[in-house]
């Protein structure tokens, strides 16, 4: 991704100084008009310069969140997620789901309004409650999910959870129609990050 970044970079780079020098070696348009048109023409490049450090910056930024995220929880296997307080699971959901192409915005701590995640990509924005449990996650959780997806204006509500589910949690969760992960299915994405790390 870095590299397509920074081949698109300096291919627009090069398009404006190719543009700027071919407009000043063209005679055609009289002298008066050539200031205005160069200091366009310097504005346009400052601006795209300015941008793409802007774009360097975030870029560079989202990828030491992620480094961060593959030292603490890149080798981690699904049982030892029972070690981690509720924050920390979080915080790990939010990490795995970036490496999955997912763009995650952890909620506030307190008064989240049922939301504990919030994740994008291809424009659906998804409300997740995610329950670091021993035990079983009850109903409470979808209709914190559903909370959640009203209040941030999502397209969809997850309850993620390391315990399993009562069995009215899953009633309601598939008459509202919130998906619901539990220990197997993190451990499968969890494989499959590990897999893609070990490849690529």
């Amino acid at each position: 991704m870095k590299d397509l970044f920074l081949i698109l970079l300096f291919a627009g780079i090069a398009w404006l100084v190719w543009r700027a020098f071919t407009g000043k070696s063209t005679p055609s348009a009289p002298i008066t008009e050539l200031p205005p048109k160069e200091e366009k023409e310097a504005r346009h490049l400052r601006n795209t310069l300015q941008f793409a450090k802007d774009q360097h910056r975030v870029l560079s930024r989202k990828q030491r969140e992620q480094d961060a995220w593959q030292r603490r929880f890149g080798a981690a296997r699904a049982a030892e997620l029972d070690q981690l307080d509720g924050l920390e699971f979080e915080e790990f959901l939010a990490g795995l789901f970036r490496a999955q192409g997912y763009t995650a915005e952890l909620t506030p701590t307190s008064g989240d309004y049922g939301a504990d995640l919030i994740l994008s990509k291809d424009g659906q924005r998804i409300a997740v409650q995610a329950k670091r449990y021993v035990g079983s996650v009850g109903v409470g959780a979808v209709q914190e999910a559903l909370s959640g997806m009203a209040y941030y204006n999502c397209q969809a509500a997850w309850v993620i959870a390391t315990g399993a589910f009562t069995a009215n949690a899953l009633e309601l969760a598939e008459k509202s129609g919130v998906k619901m992960i539990g220990r197997s299915e993190i451990g499968n994405l969890m494989a499959q990050h590990a897999a893609k790390t070990n490849n690529g």
